[in-house]
């Protein structure tokens, strides 16, 4: 099969979630069908980057975009209301992707075209050649919560606006595809509610447990005084749910972790924090780190990898990352939305301060549960979760439109 995959980012390096999900995707396909990938490039890629994709045969294509994302201007804003469209979306409207869309499609005979994300989910139109969207998340969700968290009324009206938009356009676009991809089984049933006509399938997020291993030697160590006891969580911090989940932790749950255990250390991990997200780093026992070479280190580093997200969609690969390194994690219900874990087993859940308080205080006091803990979510990843057999499912939905 030759597939032509049409991403919004160039998915190396590995800098996010939605990077390392179309990475690993890419490099299971690879193995079994001739790929070409249309990216667009919103900073400079090195050659390194593209050498990461083209030892795995996939044909790589860039169309360069200055910033990240594609600016907002007025016009596209304009744009975006005019065609009652998301701004997102709007924003993703480049004229060069899309002719250098249009040029591979006319000029090579591929098998089915694969977008990734509603970005590029407008470029459908250029060809009718079999399709598959990939919904890495619920966007009208996120917008829904976001809408709900804030108190700003500006700000309020705004989300609301592309709360409707998404929802709007989800519906739209959804039946236009011979299959609707998402990351868990709550994502397919929001979109079926909505999107009549549409098949959806299954495509989770995972994790290669080959290049992320478990140390047990040491995760059931206690801290040594506490004074080594380390929280960690990683993130985009230029993202608001991941902006708003470090100050939510840092100001309603390490406080209460302190009053019994002063001296654990937390560190909010990721590239691009805001400047509320730096000032946390005024708190010493705060560490924000900016953008890391490799992330690998900090997830060997921490007692507890902690997920206080409280706006989201989709399934959360750093919990998956997290537990195939035999991490004990204490999330939120959001957080571990769309994951097939088992609270008090595999992972433990908590949502008020207090109680997220509480299930960090009984890991780091209690090294056989935490042990218990990662050594359950490794397994349960090994199981469920490696990105081998979600390829595989991946390549099986390929032949079925072919």
């Amino acid at each position: 099969m030759k597939i032509l995959f049409l991403s919004p980012t160039v998915p190396f390096p590995l800098t996010d979630g939605g990077r390392i999900r179309v990475f690993n995707l890419l490099k299971q396909i690879a193995q079994k069908c001739e790929v070409t990938l249309l990216a667009l490039e919103t900073q400079p890629t090195d050659e390194e980057s593209i050498g990461h994709l083209e030892r795995f045969g996939i044909q790589v294509h860039l169309v360069r975009q200055g910033g990240e994302p594609p600016p907002v201007s007025l016009g596209t804003i304009l744009r975006a209301f005019l065609k009652r469209v998301p701004i997102t979306v709007a924003r993703y409207n480049v004229p060069a992707y899309r002719q250098k869309f249009k040029e591979l499609v006319a000029t090579e005979t591929y098998t089915l075209v694969h977008y990734e994300m509603l970005h590029v989910a407008q470029f459908h139109t250029e060809t009718d050649v079999p399709s598959l969207l990939s919904q890495q998340n619920v966007d009208s969700a996120i917008w829904r919560r976001l809408c709900q968290e804030t108190a700003a009324p500006l700000r309020k009206f705004l989300y609301w606006t592309q709360q409707r938009a998404f929802e709007r356009y989800e519906r739209l676009m959804s039946p236009k595809f011979d299959i609707v991809t998402c990351a868990s089984e709550i994502d397919k049933q929001t979109f079926q509610r909505t999107s009549a006509g549409a098949r959806f399938e299954i495509i989770p997020n995972g994790v290669d447990t080959e290049d992320y291993q478990p140390d047990f030697t040491t995760a059931g160590e206690p801290p040594h005084s506490q004074l080594d006891a380390h929280l960690i969580y990683i993130g985009s911090m230029d993202w608001y749910p991941n902006e708003d989940a470090v100050t939510f932790f840092a100001d309603e749950v390490l406080p209460n972790i302190h009053e019994k255990l002063p001296n654990v250390q937390f560190s909010a991990v990721g590239g691009n924090p805001s400047p509320r997200v730096q000032t946390l780093a005024e708190n010493p026992q705060i560490l924000v780190t900016g953008r890391v070479p490799e992330i690998k280190p900090y997830f060997a580093r921490a007692t507890v990898f902690v997920v206080p997200l409280r706006i989201g969609s989709g399934t959360r690969l750093k919990i998956l990352e997290a537990l195939a390194m035999g991490k004990a994690v204490v999330s939120t219900t959001v957080g571990a939305e769309g994951l097939d874990l088992v609270d008090g087993e595999e992972i433990l859940i908590a949502d008020e301060p207090a109680a997220f308080a509480a299930a960090v205080l009984r890991l780091l006091t209690d090294a056989s549960l935490r042990r218990k803990i990662g050594e359950n979510g490794r397994a349960r990843v090994e199981r469920d979760y490696d990105w081998r057999s979600i390829g595989e499912k991946l390549y099986r939905l390929y032949e079925s439109l072919c």
